[in-house]
This record gives structure tokens, sequence and C-alpha cells, in this order.
């Protein structure tokens, strides 16, 4: 690097910094909507109880356990996820984060996990009447295109149900994975 560009470099900088404060110290706060409540919910410690459909459906799934933490953050316009498997099994490690976004009236969720080098990306709605949110995604794995669609229902106020469904090779969505979370007290 030159002494020109240097020199610029540690006059510019400290402007572009300042100004930079300035333009985030003249935005209003972003206030909370009804939907954040949804993810303030999902607050605590949970206890998962996971099975995974490998073979044809209707074949026994694979199952372990796991313990997820989510918390939220930045003012509780976001909910982060932490995701460990039961120590005994195999190492398996996932995080995540969603949010809503009024100007779109989705929520937009990204997970990713110690099984991916892709993340998983998605977005959806929140029905409070049946305390069901359901987000879609898709990503490219391994050459291949996945989609998914994830169906989380609240069945009272410590435990939820959220269930994957992916197209089979018929085109026919069957349940690919199903996760029971019960809250720890």
């Amino acid at each position: 690097m030159t002494r020109g560009i240097r020199m610029a470099l540690a006059i510019l900088l400290p402007v572009a910094v300042v100004a930079g404060i300035s333009g985030i110290a003249a935005t209003p706060p972003l206030k909370l909507v009804a939907e954040h409540a949804a993810l303030a919910r999902d607050e605590g410690t949970w206890e998962a109880t996971v099975e995974i459909q490998t073979g044809p459906p209707g074949s026994k799934p694979e199952s372990s356990k796991g313990v997820e933490i989510d918390r939220l953050c930045c003012g509780g316009l976001w909910l982060v996820k932490e995701y460990k498997s039961d120590p005994s099994k195999p190492p398996f490690e996932g995080h995540g984060i969603i949010g809503y976004d009024p100007a779109r009236k989705r929520y937009v969720a990204v997970w990713v996990d110690s099984d991916l080098t892709t993340p998983m990306i998605s977005e959806g709605t929140y029905d409070a009447t049946s305390r069901t949110m359901t987000m879609r995604g898709s990503m490219s794995a391994n050459g291949k295109e996945l989609r998914w669609r994830d169906v989380e229902v609240w069945k009272d106020d410590d435990t939820r149900q959220s269930t994957t469904y992916r197209p089979g090779p018929d085109g026919k969505e069957s349940p690919s994975m199903s996760i029971t979370y019960t809250r720890q007290k």
C-alpha cells in the first residue's frame, strides 16, 4: 500500500465511522410488532426428542435426543436457537435465527448445522388461532435442489411439535423429521 493511500485511509476512515455512527443515532429505534410475541414464547431451554425418517414412508424412524436453548436478542427482534445433540450419540449441533419482517409480513429464518455446508433459508407465517408456524424453504445441496415445509404447532405453553415435510420422488410431500420440544422447568 502506498503512503498516499495509507494517509487517505487514516483521514477518511475516522470520518466514515463518525458518519456511520451519527447516521445510526438519527434512525428512530425499531419497534416490536405483535408478530414478535410468537418468537418471545420460544425463549427458554427445551428437551428435544427427534425422529428422522431415513427409509421409505412407514418404516421405523431413527430417534435421538438433544437440548435447544432459545433466546431473544437485538431488543426482541430476533430469536437465536442453539441445538446440541445428546452427548451419547454422534455429535450434532445447529444454530438458527428467526425474526419477523414487517415490510414483507413474513417470518424469515436461517439455519446452519454440523451436517450442512449451505445455510437453510426459509420464510413463512404464524397462525395465532391454531398456534401454528409454517415455514417453507429451499437450498442447493450436493448439486440437488432440496425443498421443505416446516410446521410447528404449540400443543400447550410448554410443548411444541415440529414436523418437516419433503417431496418424495413422486413429488408428494411426506414427513421426513419430527421433533417434540418440552420446556425445561
